[in-house]
């Protein structure tokens, strides 16, 4: 038969086991009933008649010095326990979290938080999917709640909801509406989280509800410049396809048979000619940028030498026939060619490049500097050079021969920024047309801007992804069009390597985080208290 020390050992052993079951039971399965009711009934039990049966030992061993210490360690035990559950229970209220994907999959990019940071009234993402699509998409949408309370989401499910697809012309499952109490617009084809462009297409169109109507972006023609719809390594059908999934227009513009850039040009894109432009044709670019218009200008060290006139008028120092070669080989391509230099200086105090921090690259780049002297009244800055040993090397045919004893050397300037205030324009004679319209709520007028780059391929199909090129061009257009809190890093490309949390997952985290862990320092404490007291 058992004695009653052996029983009470059980009793004991059986008092702890069920309130550990008790707990987690209560934790994890939280709709099953009784199980945790009961588990707790029987710890009570059990741990009432274990210390009814030893209540004259315990009389006596709190009558001691070692229990008076171990009760300390005990107690040291739990307020450790209850600072952990403290710090835990801030962390969840605070919605605290860090992403250690190699590419930040879990993270929006700099620009998506800087535009959701500066919403002041309520963007709605309402959502048409089939109900299997719904936990997809929410992950997408906590993404954008988590840095703001003025993103709302719902869900329609498309079997279900007809009339609301009827009222809002959708067509597939898987398309957001994106709406303001005055604006909306659609965006289609996603896939969840695995569409690489998915944050490129919502922030895209949180921009568009928030700003308005898409602005015209004219690329030159008919002098071998880069085309907007050339999908090659050299064209820029890419960009294209960026910049209309977000604020702009795109159109081909040829100047020989205008009198004018048309009024509704935002941005003129010059994107490495090959030729010469005609005297007309540089009359109507200087007079449409000293109207108050915002021009890109992407120079190549083969571009014609026709435009440095125009470029000089603003200050701007372009190095035709000349290239840049790098010689520190941390600062070339990957493949080490000297003609294509990386770049990591750029000029932090200016809106342009005052998020750059990665590298870009310029393959076959022209120096293109500030002038010693700008002409009064306009502001022209570099914006970012080369590393200091690299140098100015002048062609010969389709070489370069380096003297590093006579060739100028680096840092050297790469692009520069221009702005100016437009002077006032004379009263028109009658019947004359002012060369550059005026559109209502418009004050292009009041400042002209223009940034020129010595290199045409860092924006090109085939550079664009490398580094930042792609951000830097598109922040040149930022500023140009004056949307400067549009200018920061962009989405980046997905990371395959996903954990998923599930609910239960989560549960097991904060259980071993907020009991298992300190549960156990507390038992650890009873153990050193016992072995204590046995000596």
């Amino acid at each position: 038969m058992m004695d009653k020390k052996n029983l009470s050992l059980i009793c004991g052993v059986t008092a702890l086991v069920a309130l550990a079951v008790s707990g987690v039971a209560a934790y994890l399965w939280v709709d099953v009933p009784l199980i945790w009711q009961i588990a707790l009934g029987l710890a009570v039990v059990s741990g009432g008649w274990c210390a009814w049966e030893k209540r004259v030992r315990l009389g006596h061993s709190l009558s001691k010095r070692t229990t008076k210490y171990g009760l300390n360690s005990i107690l040291l035990s739990v307020i450790a326990f209850f600072v952990l559950v403290v710090a835990n229970m801030i962390v969840v209220k605070y919605d605290v979290k860090k992403d250690f994907t190699k590419n930040k999959l879990h993270t929006l990019s700099d620009q998506s938080v800087k535009i959701l940071k500066g919403l002041t009234g309520e963007v709605r993402f309402r959502a048409f999917v089939a109900p299997n699509q719904m936990p997809e998409f929410e992950k997408i949408f906590d993404k954008y709640t988590y840095h703001t309370k003025f993103i709302k989401a719902d869900f329609v499910d498309v079997d279900k909801e007809p009339f609301a697809v009827q009222k809002y012309g959708i067509k597939h499952a898987g398309t957001v509406v994106v709406e303001t109490d005055t604006r909306s617009t659609k965006v289609e084809g996603l896939f969840g989280p695995d569409d690489p462009k998915v944050e490129e297409k919502l922030t895209n169109a949180v921009v568009s509800v928030l700003k308005g109507d898409k602005k015209k972006i004219y690329f030159t023609t008919g002098h071998g410049e880069r085309l907007a719809s050339d999908t090659g390594r050299e064209g820029y059908s890419e960009i294209k396809e960026s910049l209309e999934g977000g604020r702009y227009k795109v159109e081909d513009l040829m100047l020989v048979d205008k009198d004018k850039i048309p009024a509704d040009a935002e941005i003129l894109v010059i994107a490495g000619p090959r030729s010469e432009f005609m005297e007309h044709e540089l009359k109507l670019v200087e007079a449409y940028i000293r109207a108050g218009g915002k021009a890109l200008v992407m120079v190549e060290p083969t571009s014609p030498p026709g435009l440095k006139a125009i470029l000089d008028k603003f200050g701007v120092d372009w190095h035709p026939k000349f290239a840049v070669l790098e010689t520190n080989r941390l600062q070339q391509l990957a493949g080490g060619n000297p003609l294509t230099p990386l770049v990591t200086t750029y000029d932090g105090a200016h809106e342009i490049t005052q998020e750059a921090k990665q590298l870009s690259l310029f393959p076959i780049a022209s120096p293109v500097e500030k002038a010693s002297s700008p002409p009064a009244g306009m502001k022209v800055d570099s914006i970012f050079s080369t590393s200091n040993k690299s140098f100015e090397v002048a062609l010969q045919g389709d070489k370069v021969m380096l003297n590093e004893q006579k060739d100028r050397k680096g840092p050297i300037s790469l692009a520069v920024a221009v702005s100016g205030k437009v002077e006032a324009a004379k009263p028109p004679d009658a019947g004359e047309k002012k060369d550059v319209e005026k559109k209502d709520g418009d004050k292009r007028e009041s400042e002209f801007r223009l940034v020129v780059v010595g290199d045409a391929d860092f924006s090109a199909n085939g550079a664009r992804k490398f580094g930042i090129n792609a951000d830097l061009f598109q922040n040149m257009l930022s500023w140009l069009s004056k949307e400067e809190d549009l200018i920061a890093i962009r989405p980046r490309s997905t990371d395959t390597n996903e954990f998923e949390i599930t609910e239960q997952r989560a549960r097991l985290i904060n259980l071993f985080s907020i009991v298992v862990f300190p549960f156990g320092m507390f038992l650890s404490g009873i153990g050193v208290w016992m072995s204590r007291r046995r000596r």
